[in-house]
Order: structure tokens, then C-alpha cells, then sequence
């Protein structure tokens, strides 16, 4: 998609990639044809990449259509928009705001006594921002046990190592004192993301899952490189990517 775009974030969205799979096909009600329907906030909504594909694995994108990605008319925008893509539940962009909209839709399915859960997905970027602080503390005080919050944790941003730019350690000592169930685990690993989530689900509280990722997953070059936060592929490294992860 990146490739054919000639512009995205492949780094982001191999990070993220096994989080929103987790969630959406293997966990949270997220079928064509669920009667009640889950709710997925891509906080980092520029790993739109990785949200398209777990889409059409799901039915609601045919895979044709991932290759408009970034295209002028295209429903699979940069960025997440519901307007023109309606199987995206929220748009999203500006980091900060996701979990902020998390927390307000939270709100709004306890007050209405459904079962509905919200699961936002969160880079390092998000962790940057005032509002995101805001929401985690809010979340808290409404008792919002509704709501999990993974952590896309690959300790990279646009311009550089986390803890260069804006340390936010220690991270899971703050969440707790916010008041959130916090459990660390490793964002690659299927198993352990699973019975993540189903520790979620027997907390009275909200819940942050600190998810260790790696940016660029899978692809050698791209494995902990920030230049590959937001760039395109040649033909060359398009095929070297897709061989070192078994499709070529």
C-alpha cells in the first residue's frame, strides 16, 4: 500500500499491526455481522496501513482497494475518516485526541447500560500530548472499566528515540497512580496480547495494556529506524520487505 502510494508509514503501522489484529479479529465484536458492535479508536491514526488491511481481513474492504490507499478520491485517506470510509468508527490524525474521544464514547455507552467495550489504540506521540493526560485522568474518576487503552510502546517517534525527545518514564507507575489497571506485555506476541485483553476484562476500572513493540517489525531495515516513521518504498525495498516477511 505504502508502495503504491508512494508516501505513508509503514514503521508505525508494523508496530501496531498484531495489537489491532488481536483486538479486532481475534478478541473484541468487530464482525460484519455482530449484532452489537465494539469500538476501535486508532489514536495514531497515521498507522492507517495496518487498520485497512485488519478491515479487509474482516470483510469490509475488498483487498483491491487497499492499493488506493492515498489516492485522490480514495475512501482510505492517510488518516482515518469515517465521512468517507464507514467501516472507520472515528476519525482520528492529531495526536493527542484519541483517547480523549475514547473516553467521551466510554461515557456515554455506561450512562446507556450497554455492554459495548472501547478499546483505543495509543502511540508514544499520543503520550506527548496534555489531552492525553486529561483523558486518563477523567477516565479514572468516571469509573470507566469500559474502556482498555494499548499502548503502541516502540519507543520512537518522527524525530527520534523516546526518551530523547520527551521521557515519559515510568510509565506504568503513572497510569496506576491515575488509577488505571495497568499490565505490561509483549505487543507481538499473540498469546500474550489475548490473555491481556482477557485480564481486561475481570477489572472494575479502566485498563492501560503497556504494549513493547518494535517500529518496523518484521522488515530488518526498518527495525528501530525513525526514518522509517514516515517515508515511502522503492521497488527494491518493497521486495526485500515482503520476502524477510514470507510474502514473495
Amino acid at each position: 500500500m505504502v508502495h503504491a502510494a508512494g508516501a505513508g508509514h509503514p514503521g508505525g503501522s508494523l508496530s501496531a499491526i498484531d495489537l489491532l489484529h488481536s483486538v479486532m479479529v481475534g478478541w473484541g465484536r468487530f464482525q460484519m455481522e455482530a449484532s452489537t458492535r465494539d469500538w476501535l479508536v486508532l489514536a495514531k491514526g497515521h498507522a492507517t496501513p495496518a487498520l485497512y488491511t485488519t478491515l479487509a481481513e474482516l470483510g469490509y474492504i475488498a483487498e483491491d482497494e487497499l492499493l488506493t490507499y492515498r489516492q485522490f478520491g480514495s475512501r482510505l485517506q492517510g488518516h482515518p475518516d469515517r465521512k468517507r470510509l464507514p467501516a472507520v468508527q472515528v476519525t482520528t490524525g492529531h495526536l493527542g485526541h484519541g483517547l480523549s474521544i475514547a473516553s467521551g464514547i466510554a461515557l456515554g455507552e455506561k450512562m446507556a447500560r450497554s455492554e459495548v467495550n472501547i478499546y483505543a489504540i495509543l502511540g508514544d506521540g499520543d503520550l506527548h500530548e496534555g489531552q492525553t493526560w486529561e483523558a486518563v485522568m477523567s477516565s479514572s474518576h468516571y469509573d470507566l472499566d469500559n474502556l482498555v487503552a494499548l499502548l503502541d510502546l516502540n519507543q520512537l517517534t518522527q524525530h527520534g528515540p523516546v526518551e530523547k525527545v520527551m521521557s515519559v518514564d515510568p510509565l506504568k507507575d503513572k497510569w496506576q497512580a491515575f488509577g488505571w489497571a495497568t499490565r505490561e506485555i509483549n505487543g507481538h506476541d499473540y498469546e500474550e496480547i489475548l490473555t491481556g485483553l482477557r485480564w481486561t476484562s475481570s477489572q472494575d476500572r479502566p485498563c492501560a495494556l503497556l504494549c513493547h513493540t518494535v517500529k518496523g517489525k518484521g522488515v530488518s531495515f526498518m527495525e528501530g529506524d525513525p526514518l522509517w516513521h514516515s517515508t515511502h518504498l522503492s521497488e527494491e525495498t518493497l521486495n526485500q520487505a515482503l520476502q524477510e516477511l514470507g510474502e514473495s
